[in-house]
């Protein structure tokens, strides 16, 4: 009879061997649950890193902030107030319209005209820095001489309206100076010099509290208030 051989596992019992550790069933369970458990791991890991790549980019772009946009600068280009006070009126010997035209340039209109017989001639410039669009500067002429000047149009910012009760503080006599302090300064100025006297005129167009075209006026003989007058103060 032939002698049969011994199985593998009565062969191991017989000379007392164990079965290898990964030869054991718990073995390959743990296996399985750590692949498992792994991949679930592993997809947590993965699903929250990109949640917080996708916070990061989200403050990124909350983060970002507007450019400032830029403020709008006042034109200073132009004839200004201190050119305007500069020009020298007087009908014996006032700036020619040669040496204004040198300064200012041409001027954009010119108008010949006789007052009493006397013939004079008028120039408009019309780019005026810190004015509105209709701003300008008037030169009258008598035989070259310059006797009469005006700008007006000027942009005037104030701390406060220009009111009634403002106004009624202007008395006679009182400086441009004292005008000033109370009233600020006026959008439009105006001043003739002829025979010796000088008249100026102040006048308030924007920044006054009343009615749609309110304004006032104040007028100067010498440097001394001499008359005044008002519309649609309150």
């Amino acid at each position: 009879m032939d002698k049969k051989y011994p199985s593998r596992s009565e062969y191991r019992r017989s000379n007392g061997l164990k079965k290898s550790f990964y030869q054991r069933w718990w073995f390959w369970i743990i296996i399985i649950l750590l692949i498992v458990g792994g991949g679930a791991g592993g997809y947590y890991l993965y699903s929250h890193s990109q949640e917080n790549t996708s916070n990061v980019q989200k403050k990124t772009t909350t983060s970002k902030t507007k450019p400032k946009k830029k403020k709008k600068s006042v034109t200073t280009s132009g004839i200004t107030l201190k050119q305007y006070n500069s020009i020298y009126i007087s009908d014996k010997d006032g700036l020619s319209l040669d040496i204004l035209t040198k300064f200012f340039g041409k001027s954009k209109t010119s108008t010949v005209s006789k007052v009493n017989d006397k013939q004079t001639n008028m120039e408009t410039w019309s780019k005026i820095a810190n004015g509105t669009k209709d701003s300008k500067l008037i030169v009258q002429f008598y035989n070259d001489h310059a006797i009469e000047k005006t700008i007006s149009g000027l942009m005037v910012d104030r701390n406060s309206k220009i009111t009634l009760v403002d106004y009624a503080k202007i008395d006679n006599d009182q400086t441009t100076d004292q005008v000033t302090q109370t009233l600020g300064k006026p959008n439009y100025y105006s001043e003739t010099n002829v025979d010796g006297t000088t008249n100026t005129t102040y006048k308030y167009t924007t920044g006054l509290d009343g009615e749609d075209g309110a304004n006032c006026t104040i007028n100067f003989t010498n440097g001394n208030v001499s008359g005044k007058s008002q519309t649609g103060l309150k």
